[in-house]
């Protein structure tokens, strides 16, 4: 990685459909050495894939809460989170340190789909208790964070 690569990752993670050749033009080199740089970042696992984001109030989904979840689970014991997976309302799933295990993001349509998927979550053999909180606006939403390399000591 070097500051080139760390140059193209940002300009990616803000437009991942960039043209090879506008890439190349804002990262000076020529569109094969962009590609090739690119493909090797995909090659090293660097870059992970490319997704599309979605407008969920669009869509009428514009209720978005957090939930924090606490279980009964053992230390590694996530059998909660497997099940969880499977809930196409949650979007994510933290497995988290403090009092909760687990912080969930929630994207639904409304109330009363929310209080219908608690009832599912606490329905989970393990789950003790959650806390919900209404999310009720966006200021900052990255994918990924901006890429820097560290200053050489």
């Amino acid at each position: 990685m070097d500051e080139t690569d760390c140059r193209i990752l940002n300009i990616l993670r803000k437009n991942a459909r960039i043209s090879n050749k506008e890439l190349a033009q804002r990262v000076n080199l020529s569109p094969s050495t962009a590609l090739e740089r690119v493909r090797k970042l995909y090659r090293d696992g660097v870059i992970s894939g490319c997704e599309t984001r979605i407008n969920c109030a669009k869509l009428g989904l514009g209720l978005t809460v957090l939930i924090s979840l606490t279980t009964d689970e053992k230390l590694c014991d996530h059998h909660v989170a497997k099940e969880l997976v499977n809930f196409p309302e949650i979007v994510e799933i933290y497995d988290i340190s403090g009092e909760a295990n687990y912080l969930l993001k929630v994207v639904t349509s409304d109330t009363k789909t929310l209080h219908e998927l608690m009832n599912r979550i606490g329905r989970i053999d393990g789950v003790k208790s959650s806390k919900t909180t209404l999310v009720l606006g966006m200021f900052k939403e990255e994918i990924s964070p901006e890429i820097t390399i560290p200053e050489k000591q």
